[in-house]
């Protein structure tokens, strides 16, 4: 019973902290007309505040503190620094709309913060059996302090390109926000499972979930606010932050949010072909596909939601080998599904 207190907490003061900062920011975007921008691309076509992030994040950090059952060390007090930086370059970007390149700095400057905190990944499992991938051999000091080269370069890419990955999958309603509550559900019962046993990392999981959770009764279709830069960037570091934190389990959250993965390296393949950056937004995502098709947009989002559901659950599930063959099996659908995308429209007049 003490167990279920422990996370229950958490989980209320980020679900009721958000469900009245997400409130209270709707109503802050329309006295002050802080909306986000209609564009050819996007599909809301009516003034919507996107500052739901910033509610994300307070009540986040809110809930971990007042949990009352966290040791803050080094890597916790990253995490709360780093969000501090995406509250800055989110806000700015919501109101300013940054360049990517003013985007991509923020970013790096996260990971080093969080790198420089003790965030590490020395090794990677290997699936087969055998031993493992080693990313500690090679060491460089900066202020006497030892730090992996291999092992930063792939924490770089690891959080970076899942902000990314998030950013481009919030184009729905509710899309970004649902897949995010789902990955944090997913690492809460892995965290609690006898695999993993990190009671920290649960509350911190829980914790995210609520904060989520009480966004999105405000963002499901039809939203009342988006989360906006700065939500997107936060959802994808913390998600990539807690997969490190979990001991490693970067097959478990690469199941999790395998179908935006996949969804983003299409994308980012299709806008190189054409000759256009892949840094500029577009049509191409699949859920705007499905849209064209005639889907609305609560079908797609539950569809989508589904998909990453079911490998949520197989990432608990399935271990090694089994959630290499769940990986391939998602490779396989998602391709399949943009093939017979591109089938019906070749065959339409």
């Amino acid at each position: 019973m003490s167990n279920f207190f422990l996370y229950l907490k958490p989980f209320l003061i980020a679900l009721i902290s958000s469900l009245i900062f997400t409130k209270v920011l709707i109503l802050f975007g329309r006295k002050y007309k802080l909306y986000d921008k209609i564009k050819e691309n996007k599909i809301h076509k009516k003034n919507i505040a996107r500052f739901g992030g910033v509610a994300i994040i307070i009540s986040f950090l809110i809930a971990i503190f007042l949990s009352g059952d966290l040791v803050f060390d080094n890597l916790k007090w990253g995490v709360i620094i780093s969000c501090v930086v995406i509250l800055f370059f989110g806000i700015c970007d919501d109101l300013k709309n940054l360049s990517w390149k003013k985007q991509l700095l923020g970013q790096i400057i996260v990971v080093l913060i969080m790198i420089h905190a003790g965030l590490s990944v020395d090794y990677i499992a290997n699936p087969f059996g055998g031993a493992e991938f080693r990313l500690d051999a090679l060491q460089y000091s900066i202020f006497n302090i030892q730090y992996s080269i291999l092992g930063s370069l792939f924490i770089l890419f690891w959080i970076i390109g899942f902000m990314n990955v998030i950013n481009w999958l919030d184009g729905l309603d509710g899309l970004a926000g649902g897949v995010g509550f789902i990955g944090a559900i997913t690492l809460f019962f892995l965290s609690i499972s006898n695999l993993v046993n990190q009671p920290p990392l649960g509350i911190i999981s829980i914790a995210l979930a609520g904060a989520i959770l009480g966004f999105l009764f405000y963002n499901f279709h039809p939203a009342k606010i988006f989360m906006g830069t700065t939500g997107s960037m936060f959802l994808g570091f913390i998600l990539a932050v807690l997969a490190i934190f979990s001991g490693g389990k970067i097959a478990t959250v690469l199941l999790i949010m395998g179908f935006p993965i996949l969804d983003a390296g299409w994308v980012i393949i299709q806008r190189a072909k054409s000759g256009k950056s892949i840094f500029k937004g577009d049509a191409r995502h699949l859920h705007y596909k499905l849209l064209k098709q005639g889907w609305s947009q609560r079908k797609v989002v539950l569809f989508i939601y589904l998909i990453c559901l079911s490998f949520g659950i197989s990432a608990i599930v399935f271990q090694d080998l089994n959630k290499i063959f769940s990986l391939v099996v998602l490779f396989v659908f998602f391709y399949a599904v943009c093939w017979l995308h591109s089938l019906r429209r070749a065959m339409e007049p």
